[in-house]
């Protein structure tokens, strides 16, 4: 297995552009201080990614880098930022006897599918250590769903997320199916099983539709429109030209096994450098928080 290379670019900020018309004006949220139980439960219910560093104490090397990351994104908006430095009000969330610092995820897309679940958010925990650049990874990664299947369109803060998501220096890995079908199982496994290492799109292309945006995608990427009559067809964007993955559009270990090949020759990923004059961009050198764990 393997990637089939192409010459020619990719008109990337046209992806973007494409999105950005969707949100112009709207207003974005302060990152939030949570003060009291009642806060967090609103907090976390505020829009689809909330993201809540808690700490015993609102200084150090740990709370700085959350705060320059949380500074970051705020001024991207589609994700609620916020800390907490109540014992009240970290101690519901803390993962058994864990003490601060630590950092939760709330979502309301579904860990195992990436779809929409209403009125219930799934947690995760930050495991790795508290420096800007594994914290903005770390969001970054977490305000997708592991599939991000489209067309769709859920408010002005899931096309923030999006123009996030399509903007990021992640490679990421574009899937294109007829509008009558579902993302396969096989597809949500393989999307799931490359967190953390590719951002995953699902479009469902009607090809008879001249203006239809995943058709507008494919066509970009080297497709023809009537290539999804066939199959699922797949490909990557990294830092260069998009490439068609070599994959038989069923197995979703092959179509696991050829992004990972893709990625292994990409450069390893960098977050864009903080604001200038960012305190705790380096942020603490001590162990690891533990294995990341979602809850439901």
């Amino acid at each position: 297995l393997g990637v089939m290379r192409r010459g020619s670019t990719m008109r990337v900020s046209s992806l973007v552009g494409i999105l950005a018309l969707a949100v112009v004006g709207v207003v974005r949220a302060e990152v939030k201080q949570v003060s009291a139980a009642n806060d967090a439960i609103y907090f976390s219910k505020s829009t689809e990614i909330a993201v809540m560093g808690m700490f015993a104490e609102a200084k150090g090397a740990e709370f700085d880098a959350f705060m320059t990351v949380a500074k970051e994104f705020d001024k991207k908006g589609g994700i609620a930022m916020g800390y907490t430095t109540e014992k009240s009000v970290y101690s519901r969330y803390l993962e058994d006897d864990g003490k601060p610092p630590s950092i939760i995820v709330f979502s309301s897309f579904n860990p195992e599918t990436g779809e929409v679940q209403k009125g219930k958010k799934a947690r995760t925990h930050f495991a790795g250590k508290f420096t800007y650049a594994e914290l903005y990874k770390f969001v970054l990664v977490e305000s997708q769903p592991i599939l991000l299947r489209l067309p769709q369109n859920l408010g002005p803060d899931f096309q923030k997320r999006m123009i996030l998501a399509f903007g990021s220096g992640m490679p990421k890995l574009f899937v294109f199916g007829k509008a009558s079908d579902e993302a396969s199982d096989d597809v949500v496994a393989a999307a799931r099983n490359l967190r953390s290492k590719a951002l995953c799109f699902y479009f469902s292309v009607n090809p008879s539709d001249s203006e239809d945006e995943g058709a507008m995608h494919m066509e970009q990427m080297g497709f023809a429109k009537a290539d999804v009559e066939k199959g699922l067809v797949a490909a990557m964007i990294g830092q260069e030209a998009p490439e068609k993955l070599e994959w038989d559009g069923t197995s979703g270990d092959k179509l696991e096994s050829a992004a990972n090949a893709f990625i292994e020759d990409q450069p390893p990923y960098e977050p864009p450098p903080p604001a200038a004059g960012a305190k705790g961009s380096g942020g603490s050198k001590g162990k690891k928080k533990g294995k990341a764990k979602k809850e439901m």
